[in-house]
């Protein structure tokens, strides 16, 4: 932001009544309260590996795969 935006926005935060140059002030306190929580936060890393085949017999699929083609295209007016 510039030096003359930021003019700008400061003549038009003095037009505003009190209570509502109150809540843009709370709503911008809650902005930075946010980022600052964001960037305190390390990343997120998982704690277990996935391991290949671990869901194995968890999972059934049809032999057919596109059986029910037509019936879902009726369902989402396709057809």
């Amino acid at each position: 932001m510039s030096a003359t935006e930021l003019k700008d926005f400061e003549k038009q935060l003095e037009l505003l009544s009190f209570t509502e140059q109150l809540s843009i002030m709370e709503f911008l306190a809650k902005l930075l309260q946010r980022t600052q929580n964001t960037k305190e936060q390390p990343p997120v890393s998982c704690s277990k590996k996935r391991q290949f085949g671990s869901a194995k017999g968890k999972f059934v699929y049809p032999t057919d795969f596109d059986e029910d083609n037509e019936r879902i295209a009726k369902l989402f007016g396709a057809v």
